[in-house]
């Protein structure tokens, strides 16, 4: 019994459940109504508007679910009444398509709530011709269709308020539990990177350090994003008090983990005959398993115990850099003092997770405002949506190649009369992405995922005739699909061509329904992948560099207003915290904007093997500058014309140098000087904290040759054509 409540429970922490428990009460009701009433004609419209709503539905409180939901409505109608009013018309219908097509991946620009919205309601006018097209089923007059549409939609609304209501601070609890999840595997990637085993080869694992970074930052920017809405209003915001000091939490750990405090192949050389990297690595591990724990406990709303173990090894840690600083120096005195840095700076993020059982005694003094982009009047929403209208602009691109093959998708199945045709159009949105990688990666999935669930279907329908087995599997095959759409794409697909299948089945059309639903897949899925390729592409491999330069800059930035609290004191203030967080963000678009690149043809692509060296040349230079950051100290007397002073112009100078010639595609300014550097041009100061920074500036500024040359690298190499 024990076991059972354990595995309820568990499954009810699940980040899908609560969607999953609201798509199975609407279906339910919807099949309780279609089939308890005698109405079973109503059936696939009613589940359609359940599934466009709930595609529509974005992480919100109660107030804003409320307008959400209304506009969700009125976008709904706008679209379905149109689709009927204009059907009959082909030549407008395919206008108004393309046109509205444009308009509503734009109004994304406002933000993910609109966007959802605005994909939702192209999917519900594809479901309008649908519901249209199907003149042989009994589904009454040609209105009934978009008003069933709608009456299910608004089923699924009043659900989705009710969820809102009685579960109000979940989403948020669960996005900074994932936070924690991720920032665990990140530590864990870290303490592997410490192995003291020289000769080890190590760029895996950094390319490896630096994807995850990738997916931690994603994920902390979700956060953020949720948290904003979650702090709006003072009763809101003393309930997700604790979530916000656990988000600021995360960051500062991060910050930590993500630093450098000297060449990890050189530390392992330099210490491979003791066991201060191992207990270095050991304490990691203990921490990396603190924030699962953590993530845990702020799913179940449980008290987080940070345990004994962590502090044990940290005690001897301590004891063993004390006796190896004890010792007569058999290692260089900097190697000694960057392991006494790397000690330190694990040891505080032991400290952190100590006070995480108590969040709110962790940062009394911290700002603790977040930066929220979105616009806020309609002046502000102007503004927004006229800057993305240029080609350019990413979204702008997209809006173009989806409306393009939606009308190209609507002139075949009429050119052709496609049985069932409109389910090309269907493929097409789900199938087109923004990037030919993730289009590419769609495709096969939504192929792939077709075969299964027809093939599935098939066998279920011959085995299991009766009605109530197949209305069972319906409504699994809903359930799972939100489950699965996320993550396991091709499952999801499977899934619902299996739903689709089994509602043909109720009128005794499911087997005339295959052949046509598997050929308007390829259809569909082909056009998208035609659109992504040749209309407005935008090949990674052009964009590898300003990427580079922009991860560059940002670090250049972080790295001045970090100095500029080493003379200042420190101040975890909200210009600090979007510095910091923009050069952590540029890092992890340069990862993914490489590993998108690698996914495209051979001919778009720059070469691989020094794009990944920039990489990680790139992390390496936000590490180094994230250590800077996490030993912030006031310097007692910082002088304008110091030598750390001079070092931090000279290196900013040449950053400042090295972004401007990668986002102009051009060879860096004084070039064959920058590579001549070998030495580090700083000299020991006087007080540890100086020491500490001259260290940080020297590994900088001997990074820089690497840096230039690989600039100077892509400035010789062409351009991949469009």
């Amino acid at each position: 019994m024990n076991t059972d409540f354990e595995f309820l429970r568990r499954a009810w922490l699940h980040d899908k459940a609560l969607d999953c428990l609201k798509v199975a009460l609407a279906f339910s009701g919807v099949l309780a109504v279609c089939f308890g009433r005698g109405h079973e004609d109503w059936l696939v419209n009613l589940l359609l508007g359940v599934i466009a709503c709930a595609l529509a539905e974005t992480p919100d409180r109660f107030g804003g679910r409320f307008r959400a939901l209304v506009v969700t409505l009125l976008c709904f109608a706008f679209v379905a009444f149109s689709v009927r009013w204009l059907y009959p018309y082909p030549w407008l219908f395919v206008l108004g398509l393309a046109s509205s097509t444009l308009c509503f991946v734009m109004l994304g620009a406002l933000g993910e709530r609109y966007a959802a919205i605005a994909v939702a309601s192209i999917i519900l006018a594809i479901y309008t011709m649908l519901s249209l097209s199907q003149r042989d089923l009994p589904t009454g007059h040609d209105w009934q269709g978009p008003a069933l549409l709608l009456i299910g939609a608004g089923w699924y609304g009043a659900i989705s308020l009710l969820g809102a209501l009685l579960f109000a601070i979940r989403p948020a609890r669960q996005i900074v539990a994932q936070t924690f999840e991720a920032l665990g595997a990140y530590l864990a990637l870290k303490a592997d990177l410490l192995e003291p085993q020289s000769g080890r080869e190590v760029d895996a694992q950094r390319i490896a350090l630096a994807t995850q970074n990738g997916r931690l930052v994603g994920l902390m920017n979700r956060a953020r994003q949720i948290l904003l809405i979650w702090t709006q209003g003072e009763h809101a915001a003393r309930r997700s008090a604790a979530l916000l000091q656990w988000y600021f939490l995360a960051q500062e750990i991060h910050e930590r983990t993500s630093s450098a405090h000297y060449p990890y192949q050189a530390l392992a050389e330099a210490f491979a005959r003791s066991d201060i990297l191992f207990r270095c690595q050991s304490l990691m591990r203990a921490q990396a398993e603190a924030c699962h724990a953590l993530a845990a406990a702020i799913l179940s709303a449980r008290t987080f115990d940070p345990g004994e173990r962590g502090r044990a090894v940290r005690h001897e840690l301590e004891a063993a850099l004390a006796h190896l600083q004890t010792l007569p120096h058999r290692v260089d005195a900097e190697l000694l003092d960057s392991v006494a840095d790397l000690c330190r700076n694990i040891s505080a993020i032991e400290a952190l997770l100590a006070t995480a059982g108590e969040p709110a005694a962790a940062s009394l003094q911290r700002d603790r405002s977040l930066r929220d982009h979105n616009p806020k009047t309609l002046t502000e929403m102007w503004q927004r949506l006229r800057a993305q209208v240029s080609p350019p602009s990413k979204r702008f691109r997209h809006g173009v190649r989806l409306a393009v093959a939606l009308a190209a998708g609507y002139g075949l199945l009429h050119a052709f009369a496609l049985p069932q045709g409109y389910w090309v159009l269907l493929t097409t949105v789900f199938v087109c992405q923004p990037s030919f990688s993730t289009t590419w990666q769609r495709l096969s999935e939504r192929v792939f995922g077709t075969v299964l669930g027809l093939c599935g279907a098939s066998l279920f329908i011959s085995a299991f005739p009766h009605p109530t087995a197949q209305l069972a599997l319906l409504l699994a095959c809903g359930v799972a699909f939100f489950a699965l759409r996320t993550d396991r794409y091709m499952a999801a697909t499977a899934s619902i061509t299996v739903l689709v299948m089994i509602c043909f089945n109720q009128f005794g059309s499911s087997y005339a329904v295959i052949m046509p639903r598997l050929l308007d897949t390829l259809i569909g899925s082909a056009l998208a992948a035609l659109a992504v390729a040749f209309i407005l592409p935008d090949w990674q491999g052009r964009q590898v560099h300003h990427a580079m330069a922009c991860a560059v800059a940002q670090a250049e930035r972080y790295l001045g207003i970090v100095l500029a609290q080493y003379r200042q004191g420190k101040n975890d203030d909200l210009t600090y915290r979007i510095v910091r967080r923009e050069a952590h963000n540029a890092d992890a678009e340069l990862s993914s904007t490489l590993v998108a690149m690698l996914t495209e043809p051979g001919r778009y692509r720059l070469a691989p093997e020094p794009a990944f060296r920039f990489l990680c040349a790139s992390h390496t230079l936000l590490g180094y500058v994230s250590a800077l950051g996490a030993h912030r100290e006031k310097v007692g007397e910082w002088l304008p014309d110091s030598q750390i002073a001079h070092a931090e112009r000279r290196i900013r100078a040449s950053l400042q140098r090295i972004a401007a010639a990668l986002d102009a595609h051009s060879l860096p300014d004084g070039h064959a000087n920058a590579t001549t550097l070998t030495e580090p041009s700083l000299t020991d100061a006087d007080t540890e904290i100086e020491r500490r920074i001259v260290r940080q500036l020297s590994l900088i500024e001997l990074l820089l040759p690497e840096l230039t040359e690989l600039t100077a690298s892509f400035a010789t190499e062409r351009l991949p054509a469009r």
